[in-house]
């Protein structure tokens, strides 16, 4: 059951389970999955969030409180380290506010499956899609807004001399490379998320497994296993927390580093 339960985190489901042995849950109404609520919570939370401090930082008044001063933190790191080194100095506050929201809806995703009884949407392959389609579009749509749709797909023609007319036929295998890179990059941008957070919570339910599989063993074998099992899950949680802000950092970084390469590709 502990297994059951801890996998329920990676699950959707349009049911949520709160207490599995003791038969606590309740049918999620309208056809909603428990990820879909998962997400719009995430949402609301950031709304809620940053509007406050949105108004606060336009009306000139400074950061106050531990809060206030982290979140700004986290998105002048977004701005100055990731935006501006992969888009430019100059054109990148246009695509901050993008950047800004991608990070903040991964991580937050990715924080609401460290509590009890709710889940993460981003250890689930379609919601990381979902992200990766948006990255996808943002990217390629920003590039051709910046250079005009038809010089944007002109520049994957390169101009190729070679014998025998070879030429067109290299240059065509050329455009397929570069467009199946294209999606290549969108894929692993699903993956590499999707991955990392179905990998941790598996492997905190093996983890908690372990003392279902004990509990009818002798004491003196019982009290270490569950002992060192719970301080495992303890120690790995504290890393799943490190990788909710890592992964939402890789996301957003190699988004913002596709999107320069598309917007500064072939000068």
């Amino acid at each position: 059951m502990l297994f059951a339960d801890a996998f329920d985190h990676v699950v959707n489901s349009t049911e949520w389970e709160l207490l599995e042995t003791q038969g606590l849950g309740f049918q999620l109404p309208f056809g909603l999955s428990k990820f879909v609520i998962l997400e719009l919570l995430a949402a609301g939370l950031i709304l809620a969030i940053f509007i406050p401090l949105a108004r606060a930082a336009r009306s000139g008044e400074p950061p106050r409180g531990v809060l206030w001063n982290m979140f700004e933190v986290l998105l002048t790191f977004i701005r100055d380290r990731v935006a501006k080194p992969t888009l430019g100095e100059h054109g990148a506050d246009h695509y901050v506010p993008f950047l800004w929201t991608v990070f903040l809806f991964i991580l937050f995703c990715n924080l609401l499956g460290l509590v009890p009884f709710l889940g993460s949407p981003t250890a689930s392959l379609a919601v990381t899609a979902a992200l990766a389609i948006c990255a996808f579009a943002a990217i390629h749509v920003s590039a051709m807004v910046e250079k005009g749709p038809w010089n944007y797909l002109k520049a994957h023609y390169p101009h190729i001399d070679a014998p025998m007319g070879l030429g067109p036929p290299i240059a065509l295998f050329i455009v397929f490379i570069e467009l199946l890179g294209h999606f290549i990059k969108a894929f692993v941008l699903a993956v590499r998320l999707f991955a990392n957070l179905f990998a941790g919570h598996l492997v905190l339910a093996f983890i908690l497994t372990f003392i279902v599989l004990a509990r009818n063993t002798p004491i003196y074998l019982f009290a270490p296993i569950t002992l060192g099992s719970v301080f495992m899950v303890t120690a790995l949680s504290l890393l799943e927390l490190f990788i909710a802000f890592l992964q939402a950092y890789i996301f957003t970084f190699l988004t913002a580093l596709f999107m320069g390469m598309a917007l500064h590709a072939h000068h």
